[in-house]
């Protein structure tokens, strides 16, 4: 055996999947996730194949023998990588292969006896619906306690017998206590407590489910949070019947969250206080839900309402004064960024400095939401803003908080709003209609992806590309401009208009917060008049602000050659040696030629006629 097998070894921090799926060497053994999974999905199954092996370090331990992989555990890791969240009972034979017979537990030696013969053969079933429920459970309680970081999945034939079982149990014991204390006997028809606390778990998310399936059929992306808190706690709680849900059991589910003993999966550290009192609100839904159903005949105990919920604080919640800065570039970052990107990744750069908007606001504007080269139209109904048929607009009203919005567009923006227009128009071959979403992938699929968990991913992806082109082409690389996430163009706009109070309401109303007051005409009673005016002032100041920005590019749709750029700096200082050039720029003489005759600097030589 290896010595490395007795320990986790991890693999380089960056992984890239070669077609087949990522791989992971975890304790000698090499795992394959399965092929065009994602890489955050897999790393979440290895970290479970992680768990695994420390239940079977154990589990080994106690055995005696060297830690290695045992049967129980190649089969629970054969269906995490699948993604199962429960696993089902291994066969019988790997089941006792992995132990020393010598140190099986008494409950399976006594099964193992009475299939065995008198020549000491063994003839125990293939598998455990081969034998009877308490037989089978005899193994499932075995095995589960052996392997406790797996949800391991009782045959449905026993799980069904076993609750017939304790269910006849649990009659003939209230029928002895009505006759003990001298009453009638319960009605038989009357339903007991049933199902299992997984089961009631599972049946709660289809319920939750339901909650953000939109008419049209289409899946709120904003569930998917919702439904995720859900398959974790069926993760990290064990199953045991409803009937045991009593006060305590609910406070020490509570408890879990509460104390802020679940870690993060990635970063090993507790989970923050805001997330454990998400979690802690979705559970006190679930209990709700779960006293109002008739599926399962629960209901809440008497002292319910005495459950205390108030999350723990840490002492690492303490912020640092350098966390309370909100970030954002600097004017030469945004210089360089706009500068290195390519059209598409300008306008939305233009977009969301004009606006003031994410990738949850900009992806969902349509195009019956842009108005272009006309006055605004609310000024005929009295909006007192100075505008004109060369303005453009965009009037939007934020999913999130549902407060209506309106932003003077650029003409930067309008230029590339319109080439883009164009563009989608052709790779689409139709008319957009109005109600299509601005920024369409050339398949006709919104950018933004409502129903995905990961919506952001295309604004994430195409911002990813453009830092790591600055951080190539760049001396300083990597320090060149951070690496910000996309989301902090929305914060650029109201951090330049400061935290004085006028400012700070006018920040307010281009981020579209504020409560929504659908009785009025211009619809916000506050924002009808001046807070307007005061946005599109800001905007055309902001404009300026940034006009280094906009200057870098006088053609936003051509993309910046860095290398062409240094073969003419140092051309122009008088480097006139091809050679000496190449190598202060660190490319080949044949790349400089071919720049200095892209740029007109130097003449192409006359092809020669035969």
């Amino acid at each position: 055996m290896s010595e490395n097998q007795g320990r986790i070894i991890r693999r380089h921090r960056r992984r890239t999947d070669d077609g087949r799926g990522v791989r992971r060497l975890i304790a000698g053994r090499r795992f394959r996730a399965p092929a065009g999974l994602d890489i955050a999905e897999a790393e979440l199954r290895f970290l479970a194949i992680e768990r695994v092996w420390r239940d079977n370090e154990a589990f080994c331990h106690r055995m005696g023998t060297p830690p290695q992989w045992s049967y129980i555990a190649l089969w629970a890791v054969e269906h995490l990588l699948k993604g199962q969240l429960r696993v089902p009972l291994p066969p019988i034979d790997d089941i006792l292969a992995s132990h020393d017979p010598l140190k099986w537990p008494v409950s399976l030696d006594d099964i193992v006896w009475k299939y065995t013969d008198e020549t000491l053969a063994c003839h125990t079933p293939k598998d455990l619906d081969g034998l009877s429920w308490d037989e089978a459970l005899k193994f499932y309680n075995a095995v589960s306690r052996a392997f406790p970081s797996i949800n391991w999945l009782l045959p449905e034939r026993h799980a069904a017998q076993f609750v017939s079982h304790h269910e006849r149990r649990a009659r003939r014991s209230l029928r002895e206590l009505a006759r003990v204390k001298n009453q009638s006997p319960p009605d038989p028809a009357t339903p007991l407590v049933d199902g299992t606390f997984h089961e009631a778990l599972k049946a709660y998310e289809n319920e939750r489910r339901k909650d953000f399936t939109l008419p049209d059929g289409s899946f709120d992306g904003s569930g998917h949070h919702m439904l995720g808190m859900i398959r974790a706690m069926w993760e990290r709680f064990p199953d045991f019947p409803l009937a045991e849900l009593d006060f305590s059991r609910c406070q020490s589910l509570m408890d879990l969250w509460r104390s802020r003993q679940v870690m993060n999966l990635k970063t090993k550290a507790p989970l923050s206080k805001k997330t454990c009192g998400n979690y802690i609100g979705e559970l006190n839904r679930f209990f709700d839900w779960l006293h109002l159903t008739s599926k399962f005949g629960w209901r809440k105990p008497e002292d319910f309402n005495s459950l205390k919920t108030r999350v723990r604080k840490l002492p690492s919640d303490r912020q640092s004064l350098d966390d309370l800065e909100i970030p954002r570039y600097t004017l030469d970052e945004l210089v360089l960024l706009y500068k290195y990107a390519i059209p598409f990744e300008r306008l939305l750069m233009a977009w969301c400095l004009n606006c003031a908007h994410g990738a949850a606001e900009f992806g969902r504007v349509e195009w019956e939401d842009v108005m272009l080269h006309r006055e605004h139209p609310w000024h005929k109904q009295g909006l007192n803003v100075e505008t004109n048929e060369g303005d453009s607009w965009c009037g939007f009203i934020r999913p999130k908080s549902g407060v209506l919005g309106w932003w003077l567009l650029w003409p930067e923006t309008v230029q590339l709003l319109e080439w883009w227009r164009g563009q989608i128009g052709q790779a689409l071959r139709r008319e957009l209609r109005p109600n299509d979403r601005v920024l369409l992938t050339r398949e006709g699929k919104p950018l933004y992806r409502d129903e995905s968990r990961n919506a952001q991913t295309g604004f994430g992806n195409a911002w990813t590309r453009l830092l790591d082109r600055i951080a190539d082409n760049e001396e300083n690389g990597e320090r060149a401009v951070r690496r910000l996430p996309f989301g902090t163009l929305r914060n650029q706009l109201p951090d330049w208009l400061g935290g004085e109070h006028a400012r700070a309401v006018v920040a307010s109303v281009a981020l579209c917060h504020g409560i929504p007051h659908t009785g009025d005409k211009l619809l916000y009673k506050h924002y009808s008049n001046k807070p307007w005016a005061a946005l599109f002032n800001a905007q055309r100041d902001y404009r300026d602000y940034l006009h280094a920005v906009f200057d870098a590019v006088p053609d936003p749709f051509t993309e910046y050659d860095p290398v062409g750029e240094k073969v003419r700096d140092v051309w122009s200082q008088g480097e006139r040696n091809i050679r000496r050039i190449a190598e202060q720029v660190s490319v080949s003489e044949m790349t400089v030629r071919r720049r200095l005759i892209s740029l007109g600097m130097v003449k192409a030589p006359h092809s020669k006629q035969k």
